[in-house]
């Protein structure tokens, strides 16, 4: 086997164990996490930090007890009045039941996980969440949506403390960008990846950050292998990698990375330098089998092993090349659910040294071995495909539901705001009705008024005429008397006398009966004037329903004007106008038409007619209905038009 092939199951080692999201934490770390829930002075808070952190720690030893301390956690978030901790405990569920159950059940803690978030209104709690959000998408095949979410979750964190959320984020985009073969960015957020764990630092952090740095440069040296400097300053940061883990081993929890660079090291040196070097690559591949074996990673150690066979194969030591891959296979065989790609690798690698060797019933057997483990590796290639693809087709039928209820908000939101033009058009129709009536109701009374007080001025007048017929009888009278003094002097004196008396008699009684009238018509207005009141109200009521009824009589007159200029001008203007409507126009719409091709604004023609503007607006909306015009056309630019 060569040493590309081997390459290729290292790549395979290296996805399966970033996809565990470095689980493997030491020992001393659980006896750490679970020494600290004994003691009495924790309090709720410091507990479901503490259990969440134990759960993390768990998972790759014993999932179903870190799914239960992340259960617990959630159950005793419930009690404490702030919801970050609750978020929190749903965001860690979703790593924990990914892959353990359906897509929809670790939506819904993500979306529970969103909603208490939101509502703590803590910025870091919204930023784990968005990282989850973007590791579930990254997880499922959804890298576009999962960069979207990263970059959202590194918003929240701006201006916040440095902590090892941002160096996740920033080490999960490093990678996405790295699938994308797009170099630049994968350098720029593996080189921001060591800049966040320098400010917050963390040993595991601190190798994963180098570990980026020289992934950056070895995909840019691969795109140029004549730029050895990248090869070089990939091999420098995979040794500082693996220095800084040999200085800090108790203070790493999550070593299995390491296991890998070791590896990819070694494997710089078998590719790309010439056979001088080989002690440079078997140095690495033991460190890689110690951190393999100290960390239970069977693919590592598999891998390794591989790798050393083909070294021997090369110098046709075909029995040392068996032995190691015999030695790999029994690393494989250990495990409870070993690779069956790798495990097809190494079938395939015996078969051809026992090829080699000329056993060739070795070969046969091995190479049946090979297919039948290349068979369920492509099984499960195609059932992982399958539920990625369900998984995919869930969230795309997740979002249409959810696209489906925005827009049923919006047209509920719509029909709304329908239904408040109605009540609004319906408040202003009362409105009017009840103006309208009160309206009536002034005029009659007026109208009455009126008729009374004529009623009063033709009794005074026949009661004038009476007393100016009176006056001339009495003129007529002194006439005769005073012909009948000339004749008899003592006879007019005596008549005189007698004449004189009979005046201030008559004096007497018409002045009583002129002050019974005048009190008799006072008492009359007086009546007249309590009725008015019972009736009416309100004085200001009154006062203002005159001016309204004045104001409206000038309103008639100015548009009986304007009518009349604008028939002067165009005849046929109110007849085409009613033709055009169905003669469905009111006069009170007609007066708006006309103030309307008289060049008057809504302002000018609110002011004439007494009503507010929304009310001529409202009316130019009915008045282009009934003259069945369209959206796009002006109800102004059509009457000049009709009026020219």
């Amino acid at each position: 086997m060569n040493r590309i092939k081997w390459r290729l199951v290292f790549v395979l080692c290296a996805i399966i164990s970033l996809l565990s999201t470095a689980t493997l934490d030491a020992q001393t770390v659980l006896d750490s996490l679970k020494q600290v829930l004994t003691q009495r002075t924790l309090t709720p808070e410091e507990q479901v930090l503490t259990r969440l952190k134990l759960s993390r720690a768990l998972i790759s030893h014993d999932h179903k007890e870190a799914l239960a301390n992340a259960q617990v956690a959630l159950s005793m978030s419930r009690s404490l009045k702030d919801s970050k901790y609750a978020a929190q405990c749903h965001s860690s569920l979703v790593s924990l039941m990914f892959g353990q159950e359906e897509v929809k059940k670790v939506q819904l803690q993500l979306d529970s996980a969103f909603l208490l978030a939101e509502q703590s209104g803590d910025p870091l709690t919204m930023e784990n969440v968005w990282y989850r959000k973007g590791w579930l998408e990254n997880r499922i095949g959804k890298p576009h949506d999962a960069v979207k979410s990263f970059q959202q979750a590194l918003k929240y964190g701006v201006g916040q403390p440095a902590n090892s959320l941002a160096t996740s984020i920033l080490y999960n985009l490093s990678s996405i960008y790295a699938d994308w073969d797009d170099l630049e960015n994968q350098s720029r957020y593996a080189f921001a990846t060591l800049d966040a764990t320098k400010r917050f630092p963390d040993p595991d952090d601190m190798c994963n950050a180098y570990q980026a740095i020289a992934g950056s440069y070895e995909n840019r040296f691969a795109r140029d292998t004549s730029a050895r400097k990248l090869l070089d300053s990939s091999l420098y940061y995979n040794r500082i990698a693996i220095q800084y883990y040999q200085q800090n081993k108790n203070r790493i929890s999550f070593p299995s990375i390491l296991g890998l660079v070791a590896l990819n090291t070694a494997n710089l040196y078998a590719e790309y330098f010439p056979r001088s070097y080989r002690d440079s690559a078997l140095h690495y591949l033991q460190i890689s089998l110690e951190i393999g074996t100290a960390t239970d990673q069977q693919e590592v150690i598999a891998s390794s092993y591989g790798m050393m066979s083909s070294f021997e194969i090369e110098d046709g030591h075909y029995d040392r090349a068996s032995h190691f891959l015999m030695a790999g296979l029994e690393t494989l065989l250990r495990s409870t659910s070993p690779d069956n790609k790798v495990m097809a690798h190494l079938m395939s690698a015996l078969s051809e040294v026992a090829e080699k060797k000329g056993d060739l019933l070795g070969a046969l057997n091995y190479a049946r071995e090979h297919s039948k483990y290349y068979a369920a590796a492509f099984d499960a290639e195609k059932m992982s495909i399958t539920k990625r693809l369900e998984a995919q087709y869930q969230a795309q039928q997740r979002e249409q539901e959810l696209s489906a209820l925005q827009e049923k908000a919006a047209f509920n939101k719509k029909l709304n705001i329908v239904y408040v033009i109605l009540i609004v058009a319906c408040i202003l129709v009362l409105v009017f009705l009840f103006r309208s009536y009160h309206f009536r109701l002034k005029s009659t009374i007026q109208q009455q008024a009126l008729l009374e007080k004529e009623k009063q001025d033709a009794v005074l007048q026949m009661r004038l005429k009476d007393e100016e017929a009176r006056a001339l009888a009495l003129e007529k009278q002194e006439a005769a008397l005073q012909a009948r003094l000339q004749s008899e002097e003592a006879a007019r004196l005596q008549a005189e006398q007698q004449l004189m008396q009979a005046q201030k008699e008559q004096l007497q009684k018409d002045l009583l009966a002129g002050a019974l009238q005048v009190e008799q018509k006072n008492e009359l207005l007086q009546t007249l004037q309590e009725k008015l009141s019972e009736k009416s109200g309100d004085r200001n009521l009154v006062g203002q329903i005159t001016r309204m009824i004045d104001q409206h009589r000038r309103m008639d007159e100015d548009f009986e004007t304007a009518k009349t200029e604008l028939e002067n001008i165009h005849p046929e203007f109110f007849s085409r106008l009613q033709e055009k409507a169905g003669n469905t126009l009111t006069r009170l719409d007609l007066k708006h038409c006309s103030y309307i091709s008289m060049g008057l604004s809504t302002k000018e023609i609110s002011s004439r007619m007494g009503v507010a503007p929304k009310s001529i607006l409202m009316s130019r909306y009915r008045i282009k209905q009934k003259l069945g015009l369209g959206k796009e056309e002006g109800l102004d630019a059509w009457l000049m038009n009709m009026v020219q």
